[in-house]
């Protein structure tokens, strides 16, 4: 995983939030956000590296999954770079439109698509169970301060109470 990737990451969340249907059943969700993030170095050597990153994000308004269009994003996490391998664990938080909020994780490892797993929500979110996966559509270079932009298009399937 290039540099620039790894700021993506924390673009990542994987899913984004607006209208939500009024009935239970498993939904289809799709499209692209992107990001800035910030990275801060914890470790750095030839073998292994460790940075924590911050970063906030927008669902794009052409998204495939029209309802979603604008949610924003506010993602953490860690990533460590072992042998030129990265992988990536964090939280992400989305907020809707209406204000409505969900939570969830990420995962990426090396070799498998990137992983994310809702966790809670509030609002027309709460109770929201489900998963899905993403991978990274641009980034730029990493700037010598930490920071870089980066887009993600991810899909995947929810279930509301």
């Amino acid at each position: 995983m290039k540099p620039c990737d790894i700021l993506a990451v924390f673009a990542l969340s994987v899913a984004a939030a607006v209208v939500a249907p009024a009935h239970a059943g498993e939904t289809e969700y799709g499209g692209t956000f992107c990001s800035h993030s910030k990275a801060t170095m914890v470790q750095a050597s030839p073998d292994i590296t460790a940075l924590n990153v911050e970063s906030w994000g927008i669902q794009t308004s052409d998204s495939l999954f029209k309802p979603w269009a604008n949610a924003t994003n506010h993602c953490a996490g860690n990533v460590l770079v072992v042998q030129g391998k990265a992988s990536a664990r964090g939280e992400c938080l989305w907020t809707d439109s209406d204000g409505d909020t969900f939570i969830g994780t990420f995962v990426d490892e090396p070799g498998k698509p990137g992983a994310w797993t809702f966790v809670g929500g509030t609002g027309k979110w709460k109770g929201v169970t489900g998963s899905g996966t993403y991978q990274y559509a641009s980034s730029s270079k990493p700037r010598p301060d930490g920071t870089g932009e980066g887009c993600t298009t991810h899909s995947g399937k929810y279930t509301l109470p």
